[in-house]
């Protein structure tokens, strides 16, 4: 997963220039730009900004998650960030998820 989050109205933006510039057919990958993070990593910051306890977030492995499973578990990849390559040259990258959060964070705590 890349930095962070994708945001709606990031991702409506990034489809509506690929529509605009009539690119090729096809499957494209949009995320916030940025640093691959890992879902312990997204949850350390949401816990942070939510209560300052961010700390308190441990990560852990998908083998460790699924190991007392009782059931069929649907296959995970071991590295699952999107290839964006395809969208780059079409479309302006998407904002950082770490800015858009802010931008989003500011409009709802003035609500």
């Amino acid at each position: 997963m890349n930095e962070i989050l994708t945001f709606t109205r990031d991702m409506a933006a990034a489809i509506f220039h690929v529509l605009d510039a009539k690119a090729p057919y096809g499957t494209y990958g949009c995320t916030g730009s940025g640093a691959v993070k890992s879902w312990a990593d997204i949850a350390r910051a949401v816990f942070e900004a939510a209560n300052g306890n961010g700390d308190k977030v441990v990560p852990v492995s998908t083998t460790d998650y699924y190991a007392n499973a009782a059931g069929p578990i649907a296959p995970r990849p071991a590295h699952s960030a999107l290839d964006l390559s395809k969208l780059s040259p079409s479309a302006s990258s998407c904002p950082t998820g770490r800015k858009s959060w802010g931008s989003t964070s500011r409009r709802s705590s003035r609500s």
